[in-house]
């Protein structure tokens, strides 16, 4: 089986055997040209079955598809945003406004921890947090821009500010200094308040699960709660979406 997240500048893959991963990729992309991405899927193994999070539009989606159907003859399952899936319950009312990769993670994180409460927090382009109680309930959750998002909104909107790629300190003398200080900081106090607050909702025994490519950095921040780091948590959720168990960690 073969599970892929397209996200709006990379995409994703896992090839599965025997519910577990055995081998992964990731390539930057254009959504113009998908299709330079997909070519490196020739000399792979055709999967039997494949299960797709895709954010990027229905274009990307008819791309693969057409792809997958000419050089795989199957035709790829789009994971969507429902009301329910997998013993987890969405929270928004208008299910279809939900992410469907904040969505997999979620199937994701039930199906790894599905005797505890979560907040899962997804770190990327922008910051996603959701919270999931041990009956499989979505508390909803919040979206916050990333590091380097925060970052380039200061250079377009601040007059003066010409430079912001700086190295993190306590108190900046120059100002790339003062960005990346200034931004790190606000990330790191706004997490420790976001884990805190879900810890209210959900009781002393969450679990914090991290995922996204700045998990490493956010986990080595001063304060910052204890994080389960899972990097393939939307691929996990793609496979037991198929309602396929997954193996043990």
């Amino acid at each position: 089986m073969l599970t892929i997240d397209i996200g709006n500048t990379y995409v994703k893959w896992a090839v599965w055997n025997d519910a577990r991963i055995v081998q992964t990729g990731s390539c930057e992309y254009s959504k113009q040209e998908p299709e330079k991405v997909f070519i490196k899927w020739n000399d792979m193994q055709a999967e039997k079955r494949v299960m797709v999070s895709c954010v990027a539009g229905e274009s990307v989606e008819h791309a693969l598809s057409n792809w997958m159907q000419q050089h795989w003859s199957i035709v790829p399952e789009f994971l969507r945003s429902t009301a329910k899936r997998g013993g987890v319950i969405n929270a928004y009312a208008d299910p279809g406004q939900y992410g469907v990769d904040r969505w997999a993670a979620l199937l994701g994180a039930h199906a790894l921890y599905d005797d505890a409460a979560v907040c899962i927090i997804d770190a990327g382009t922008a910051i996603t947090v959701d919270l999931l109680d041990a009956r499989g309930v979505h508390h909803g959750g919040r979206i916050l821009p990333g590091l380097q998002m925060m970052r380039e909104a200061l250079l377009k909107g601040a007059a003066g500010i010409h430079q912001v790629d700086g190295e993190p300190v306590a108190f900046a003398n120059n100002t790339a200094d003062a960005v990346s200080s200034g931004t790190l900081h606000m990330l790191q106090a706004a997490l420790i308040e976001i884990c805190s607050s879900a810890g209210q909702c959900l009781g002393d025994n969450m679990k914090i699960i991290i995922t996204g490519g700045m998990s490493e950095q956010i986990m080595s921040l001063p304060g910052i709660p204890r994080m389960l780091h899972e990097p393939d948590l939307v691929m996990k959720g793609l496979y037991a979406a198929a309602e396929i168990p997954l193996a043990g960690n």
